[in-house]
């Protein structure tokens, strides 16, 4: 069924992709590795013809393989990131030691009440590490070594649920790409060693949207209901460990308010849908709220304590979201976490901190003006989705030399190409770059010419949402990490409607 509001969200979507991706090869803007266009460029358009031309073998669309393919990924991303264990600093490392104390039985200190409550949200990954540092002392194991291997599960997972949702849209053929791009992107970082929220979150967003579509698909009332409500339950869980998931909520009720107002629904039928999406917003909401008092109890913190009063509104993120840094090198951050910034609203109300946020983007509104705010924002997204290493080594003190100790055999091949000072991490991030600049001119050419369809709808709804997210709020591209797997299943979704030489045919149709 057509929609033109359908179809223009995912034009939306397309020239927002093809426009950053664009940028990403013609004029980059500086992240903490510097990519060498000779590289980059030629490999990216290489990638995108391939992509338009090329055919999935019969044997590589077996049912074993996208099996094969998930579990295979999440063993090489356990190796990666064991091989790749390193002392991370920053938020991980402050969550880690308070994880330590409460296993050993130490109280927390005020100051540690004072970060979480300034950041209340790191409550439910402080109660994932505390399970690591138990599960560890008990198999006589460090914590990471615990950990890290959850993250290799979490890569596993999120590889069949990519098959999973490709395949049900486009076919075996283009989920096998999508599975295999995903693991360059997401199954080989650097982020592996680091115990974070990203990567529990994400088989639970690529998860949560491979459910929805599947209570999409005709089938009986029951069984919509009962994918529908493991697809909430699954964006909820991936909400509650980390704060982005929930521009997927959003997108659901984007994709239902499109179905309604844009199709010629009997009223009956149309009363029923507002229904639902209420109904799935409550749902959303109260479990929510269990799963947070959850993960309270669980990281074993006296609640009491934690002064959510002191949290900033939103309207402090946006502040936080308009600040440009510039390092000794000349290198621009674009609304990147600001230590002057946060030391401003410590200790005050939530009040003082809302005036000061306003009184931040009126000066940043004196200063720029409006060719001079387009351009800063056009710059961040351009920063954010420009570096298809995340930000990898950018946190803290990680990227400093002697971070990973000495090593040699395929340990030392692994340091050479995922360690920041390695000899082939230029090559390394090169390469991958190139994938990611890809992965994104395929989904943006894609959604300009192809039709619309409910399922595509939700995919694009859900990138243009963590779009959104990291242009308004604070952000840098370690943000998107989560929803990579959806930018590249978006791709795989509309890959088919490439421009390709006629005789190519369209590769994205069923043939199984």
């Amino acid at each position: 069924m057509e929609s033109p509001v359908g179809r223009a969200l995912l034009r939306l979507a397309g020239v927002s992709l093809v426009t950053v991706a664009v940028v990403g090869l013609v004029a980059p803007r500086p992240v903490n590795v510097e990519h060498r266009w000779q590289v980059v460029v030629p490999v990216t358009l290489g990638l995108v013809l391939f992509a338009a031309v090329v055919r999935v073998p019969g044997w590589a669309k077996r049912r074993w393989v996208p099996v094969a393919i998930a579990v295979g990924g999440g063993v090489v991303a356990t190796l990666v990131g064991l091989m790749t264990r390193y002392r991370y600093g920053w938020d991980a490392r402050i969550v880690m030691d308070m994880a330590r104390g409460l296993q050993a039985g130490r109280p927390l200190s005020q100051g540690e009440y004072d970060y979480l409550s300034l950041y209340p949200n790191n409550l439910p990954l402080l109660a994932i590490d505390k399970m690591g540092v138990a599960v560890g002392q008990a198999f006589s194991l460090a914590p990471d070594a615990v950990l890290i291997p959850l993250n290799g599960i979490c890569v596993g997972l999120t590889l069949y649920a990519v098959h999973d949702l490709v395949g049900r849209v486009a076919g075996r053929g283009p989920s096998l790409g999508a599975q295999l791009a995903t693991l360059v992107l997401v199954g080989t970082s650097p982020w592996l060693a680091v115990p974070y929220t990203d990567f529990y979150a994400m088989p639970f967003v690529v998860g949560g949207v491979a459910l929805a579509v599947r209570a999409m698909t005709p089938r009986p009332r029951t069984g919509r209901v009962v994918l529908w409500l493991l697809a909430i339950v699954s964006v909820t869980v991936a909400y509650s460990i980390k704060t982005t998931p929930v521009v997927i909520a959003i997108a659901a009720v984007l994709t239902a308010v499109v179905a309604i107002f844009d199709h010629d629904l009997l009223p009956a039928r149309r009363a029923g849908v507002i229904a639902a999406c209420a109904a799935s917003a409550l749902a959303f909401v109260v479990l929510g709220v269990g799963l947070g008092a959850a993960a309270s109890a669980a990281s074993g913190v006296d609640s009491a304590r934690i002064d959510t009063a002191v949290s900033p509104p939103i309207l402090w993120w946006v502040a936080l979201g308009s600040d440009e840094q510039r390092s000794p090198t000349g290198v621009v951050s674009y609304g990147a976490y600001s230590r002057e910034m946060v030391d401003a609203v410590t200790g005050r109300s939530q009040g003082e901190m809302k005036t000061y946020a306003v009184d931040v983007l009126a000066d940043r509104w004196a200063e720029r003006g409006l060719g001079g705010t387009l351009a800063f924002y056009g710059s961040k997204a351009a920063w954010n989705w420009g570096d298809g290493m995340f930000w990898a080594w950018g946190e803290g003190p990680d990227s400093l030399p002697g971070t990973l100790a000495p090593a040699t055999g395929v340990t030392g091949i692994v340091h050479d190409l995922n360690g920041f000072h390695g000899s082939g991490y230029q090559l390394r991030a090169d390469v991958t770059q190139a994938v990611w600049l890809a992965v994104l001119l395929v989904a943006g050419v894609g959604l300009l010419r192809a039709p619309y369809r409910r399922e595509t709808l939700l995919v694009a709804g859900s990138v243009l949402g963590i779009a959104a997210f990291t242009l308004v709020l604070q952000g840098r591209s370690r943000y998107l990490f989560a929803f990579v797997p959806l930018v590249v299943v978006l791709a795989a979704m509309v890959h088919a409607w490439l421009p390709r030489p006629r005789r190519a045919g369209r590769l994205g149709r069923r043939t199984d």
